[in-house]
């Protein structure tokens, strides 16, 4: 057993002595080259070394990237490759030394034309960016590495976005606050990403109840560079415009634009939302004590021996301004609450009548707190414009002696 154990000990110390002497044969004449850094490209094109260059040099090198460090592709669409050129000068007084650094793993950097630049002279960087994954908005960079001293590396970054097959500009379109008695015209623009793609079709107001106050036109129209830059690699633009006629109803403005193409299998409907706020030509205006969506007015709790006044605005526009004349109808609770319509004003373009609500000294205890519709007061203001509905502004209120 001994000997059996003592064969094995000395078979592994020759197994130990033959690699370690293999392992320093097969790295003999590798040690002085991987202390240091890797090879540059001037090394491995058997031109000066980057310590020759630096040991060698008279002046300062300095580097430029003429245009800026970064780059936006604009929208491309998936699955192109697109490449851009970034020139490197030296304007310094020494010989410069360019060398490839890390680069992201989707960039690829070119091979340089030329890894050592003397004063004045240039050479090119090219990053190549292929759209492989669907994303929103890309950015991806490369580095690369000089000898000159307050730019050891610089950063470069090329950013774009990667298309849909259509992209939609804006992607809602925006009513902003109109009038019932306003028409209103607003443009979007569809860009086209596919070659194939020419004509957009089948376009539908999706609120049945006010499609016959809308017309949709489209027309194809040329790519204007200036205020779309970032889609200067679009294979067409279509121009969409939307009328909306006077007559929406008041309120929350939500509906839907749908429309088809001539890639319909591949793509499918698309769709962009439209929302906005429809005011009437007379609308209330009033301070904190007023809520506008309800016609609400708190007045609170009065002393009776006090009384206390509110007023708030009638506010006309439009066709009903100049011939707009308000009065009050009926007024709940009469024997607390006098309500008079002042001298109207014009302020821009309305016309601006105040309302004035007034809880005499003296009034008698009433209370209407507003818990439930029934709780409240009431007052009714009547419109002599046939088109104008009387208004009717709710009131909560407590006189207490």
């Amino acid at each position: 057993m001994f000997r059996i154990i003592a064969t094995i000990v000395v078979g592994a110390l020759v197994g130990i002595g033959l690699g370690r002497f293999q392992a320093s044969v097969a790295t003999s004449g590798f040690e002085e080259r991987f202390a240091g850094s890797r090879a540059t490209l001037a090394e491995v094109r058997g031109e000066k070394t980057k310590a020759e260059v630096v040991a060698q040099s008279t002046g300062t090198p300095k580097v430029e990237v003429e245009g800026g460090t970064e780059f936006r592709f604009g929208t491309m669409q998936h699955g192109d490759s697109m490449s851009h050129d970034f020139v490197f000068r030296n304007i310094g007084d020494g010989p410069l030394n360019l060398d490839m650094g890390a680069s992201t793993c989707k960039c690829t950097v070119g091979e340089l034309k030329s890894s050592i630049l003397q004063p004045g002279e240039s050479t090119i960087v090219t990053l190549t960016w292929t759209a492989v994954a669907i994303q929103a908005e890309y950015g991806q960079t490369a580095t690369i590495l000089t000898t000159a001293p307050d730019s050891p590396e610089v950063r470069l970054q090329i950013r774009g976005q990667i298309a849909d097959s259509f992209v939609i500009e804006p992607s809602s379109l925006d009513l902003g606050t109109l009038s019932v008695s306003d028409e209103v015209t607003r443009t979007f623009h569809v860009f086209t990403y596919l070659k194939k793609a020419k004509e957009l079709t089948d376009f539908v107001w999706t609120d049945e109840k006010t499609q016959k106050l809308v017309d949709i036109s489209c027309k194809k129209v040329d790519l204007d560079l200036e205020k779309f830059p970032q889609h200067r690699n679009a294979f067409g633009v279509h121009e969409v415009e939307v009328k909306i006629k006077p007559g929406l109803q008041m309120g929350q403005a939500n509906a839907r634009i749908t429309f088809s193409t001539d890639q319909e299998e591949k793509v499918g409907v698309l769709e962009i939302p439209v929302s906005g706020l429809v005011t009437s030509d007379v609308v209330l205006i009033g301070g904190p004590s007023f809520d506008p969506k309800q016609n609400k007015l708190k007045l609170g709790t009065v002393k009776s021996s006090e009384g206390a006044a509110v007023s708030i605005s009638l506010a006309a526009q439009g066709e009903f301004r100049d011939n707009l004349n308000p009065q009050i109808v009926s007024v709940k609770p009469a024997e607390s609450l006098n309500v008079t319509i002042g001298e109207a004003k014009i302020v821009g373009s309305r016309k601006l009548f105040p309302i004035i609500f007034e809880v005499p000294k003296g009034a008698p205890e009433t209370h209407y707190a507003g818990g439930s519709p029934k709780d409240f007061g009431k007052v009714v203001v009547r419109m002599n414009a046939e088109s104008a509905q009387d208004i009717t502004i709710h009131i909560q209120l407590n006189v207490v002696k």
